[in-house]
């Protein structure tokens, strides 16, 4: 009678555990499973994408409700440069649906692409992630003209980078990495 507790024969040269030749190098029961972090991966996506949706649903709704010409004022702009910044309101406001429009479109074809196990998605995805830190964090110091309501974007704009750095730190985990390499070879 055998002792349940008792190490397995191979166990006995000692090292790391090894897996079973059934699952992937990380453990996962069934061959080319994903590993947790690919999910959390997922997950992030989503999150990020209704975060920006909402930081420019806000923030469209902020500046076509704010009083822009006494914030102009307020900011010692020029008669002449205030009814330029005027004009280009109504061209800022199309921009920024379209922008919205795209933004939201890459985020679709990363979070899809990356469900399929495509590395590419994973780097399209990075480089989407590192613009998007960068441009909220130019945003966010825009936001602070918009005095109370600016506090809205602000928030926003900071939990946007948590989560946009979060996706970076867990797109680059070695466990990510090799999952999405292992499906660009098969």
């Amino acid at each position: 009678m055998s002792d349940p507790y008792s190490a397995h024969p191979d166990d006995a040269r000692g090292g790391p555990p090894q897996y079973q030749a059934t699952g992937d190098q990380y453990g996962a029961g069934r061959p080319g499973a994903a590993p947790p972090e690919v999910k959390r991966l997922l997950t992030l996506t989503l999150v990020s994408a209704a975060l920006y949706l909402l930081n420019e649903i806000v923030g469209l709704i902020v500046t076509s409700s704010v009083d822009m010409t006494e914030r102009y004022r307020e900011m010692g702009l020029s008669a002449e440069e205030i009814a330029v910044a005027e004009q280009t309101g109504g061209v800022a406001l199309i921009s920024g649906i379209v922008t919205l429009v795209i933004a939201l479109g890459l985020y679709a074809l990363v979070y899809v692409f990356l469900k399929k196990g495509k590395n590419w998605a994973r780097v399209l995805g990075i480089v989407l992630s590192i613009l998007s830190v960068i441009g909220t964090l130019i945003g966010v110091l825009g936001a602070l003209a918009y005095g109370g309501s600016g506090i809205v974007l602000l928030v926003l704009g900071l939990l946007l980078v948590v989560v946009n750095v979060l996706w970076l730190v867990t797109a680059f985990k070695a466990p990510v990495k090799h999952w999405f390499a292992s499906h660009r070879t098969a």
